[in-house]
């Protein structure tokens, strides 16, 4: 179960900034153990396309993967995994300037996420962009969960950030997101997933600046999905074509 990206959460920011009309996309093959598993265990596969479209009272965000469930089904089988986000920013549309202290701009948001063989599920709440130092972005989102299989309501908070740098002609970027999700009542424990990445912009070195990227990605879910003591530990390397 995955989130937005970082790479294609910077271009959002970017357009979020100016309010230009903007499209974006890229390709990701990632591959790595679940620590969780047995030694032996065959790697998760994961191919990922993203979307994300910047106009001028918001963003948009689209994104889906195919996992191989090698690691987690016997049978091998092929699942998938999407979510569409879409946010429109009060201070545009009303002309009120919303920034105060360290908030740049409040947005109402919208979040479906569609996993395969599951009902989807519904969020809806509030968006803000922080002013961080050295930040390219930093959002904290407020999530109201409608579970549609459960009829249950729960609650989400998600952070997300990217930092870039530069080192001589190494240039990249750490980001990444964290969503804490209540549980629903007594059916559920409290969860939390975050995804830290770490990516060097390979296609620097040969003059192809923001091609290619390559770099590791770490992802760690506690109380997956809501089960007590179900954990996912997964490093994996990540190789992004920018479209």
């Amino acid at each position: 179960m995955r989130r937005a990206h970082t790479s294609v959460l910077t271009a959002i920011a970017l357009a979020t900034a100016s309010y230009a009309d903007f499209t974006a996309a890229d390709i990701q093959y990632m591959i790595g153990p679940d620590l969780e598993l047995p030694k032996g265990a065959d790697p998760v596969q994961t191919m990922t396309f993203e979307v994300a479209n910047g106009w001028k009272y918001g963003d948009n965000f689209f994104f889906t993967d195919v996992v191989n469930g090698a690691a987690y089904d016997k049978k091998k089988a092929i699942g998938t995994y999407g979510e569409a986000h879409s946010r429109l920013s009060l201070g545009k549309m009303t002309g009120i300037d919303m920034s105060m202290g360290p908030i740049g701009d409040v947005l109402v948001a919208g979040e479906v996420d569609y996993p395969s063989g599951f009902s989807p599920t519904f969020c809806y709440g509030i968006g803000t962009d922080l002013k961080i130092p050295g930040a390219a972005f930093f959002m904290l989102n407020f999530f109201v969960r409608d579970e549609v299989a459960t009829k249950g309501i729960s609650f989400q908070v998600n952070p997300a950030w990217s930092f870039p740098f530069e080192f001589g002609a190494v240039k990249g970027s750490f980001g990444g997101w964290i969503d804490i999700m209540t549980g629903e009542g007594d059916n559920q424990e409290m969860w939390w997933q975050m995804q830290p990445t770490l990516m060097v912009d390979v296609g620097n070195f040969w003059g192809a600046p923001g091609k290619i990227e390559t770099g590791i990605e770490y992802e760690y879910f506690s109380n997956f999905l809501g089960i007590k003591d179900l954990v996912v530990n997964h490093p994996q390397f990540v190789l992004k074509w920018n479209l």
